[in-house]
């Protein structure tokens, strides 16, 4: 792994911000983490629920130039290291467009992604050890504890992910490699889904994700869009 400075904390409001306090002091590369935090924030500022026991850290990579689709890059990095690291996530475990890692239908984990010059801020949230309400948001969320049934290392699992979005940056010029992955492991890919996209939600059917990150969908009489934002409400079987 890359030198890099890492912070614990046992609560704060938020690792994002505290990344922020502290790229202000730091000039090389930081990881921060906390058993808890208590204004966490996910996209479109959402609130990001942190209890204590989940795995929640920011942390940054220095890359130059921008890509469309980082985030989804993102995704695949998560998604494969963890399909190595506990192989009885890998015949369910997909990822949601855009920032959402889904097991058997439920919100494992969630990224959030910031470019700025010179860098990549990454926020991740991993229902590992902690209790959830089973009903939890619109797909419900399910954590690694339920589903492997023992409890894990956050400090260990953190640094495998960190290492895991490092040693493929090599990918990043090479769009169609992680693209092609997140296709294969697309949550409700060839499902009827209702989608957002700040106005009226409408139905579609996913077709799969451009080079460029976007959504593709087919709405109901034929029309193919493809959405570079948006967000997928729900997936509905075809009648």
């Amino acid at each position: 792994m890359k030198e890099r400075s890492y912070f614990y904390y046992d609560e704060l409001d938020s690792t994002m911000l505290e990344y922020k306090r502290l790229r202000e002091v730091h000039k090389g590369l930081i990881s921060v983490r906390t058993e808890k935090q208590e204004d966490g924030v996910g996209r479109n500022d959402k609130v990001w629920l942190s209890p204590p026991g989940g795995l929640w850290f920011t942390f940054d990579i220095r890359y130059s130039g921008f890509v469309a689709s980082f985030g989804l890059y993102t995704g695949y990095c998560i998604h494969r290291e963890l399909c190595n690291l506990f192989s009885p996530l890998v015949d369910k475990l997909q990822i949601k467009w855009t920032n959402d890692i889904i097991y058997d239908g439920k919100k494992l984990g969630g990224l959030l992604c910031q470019s700025r010059p010179g860098y990549y801020t990454i926020g991740v949230g991993i229902n590992t050890n902690n209790e959830i309400d089973s009903h939890l948001g619109k797909f419900g969320a399910t954590s690694m504890k339920e589903i492997l049934g023992c409890e894990i290392s956050n400090e260990q699992l953190c640094y495998s992910l960190i290492n895991a979005v490092e040693k493929c940056e090599r990918l990043l010029n090479h769009e169609i490699t992680y693209i092609t992955y997140c296709n294969e492991h697309l949550f409700g890919k060839n499902q009827l889904a209702l989608i957002d996209v700040g106005t009226t939600p409408f139905e579609a059917e996913i077709l799969g994700i451009d080079l460029k990150g976007a959504l593709i969908v087919r709405k109901e009489m034929g029309e193919i869009l493809n959405l570079n934002s948006g967000s997928i409400l729900s997936i509905k079987a075809f009648s």
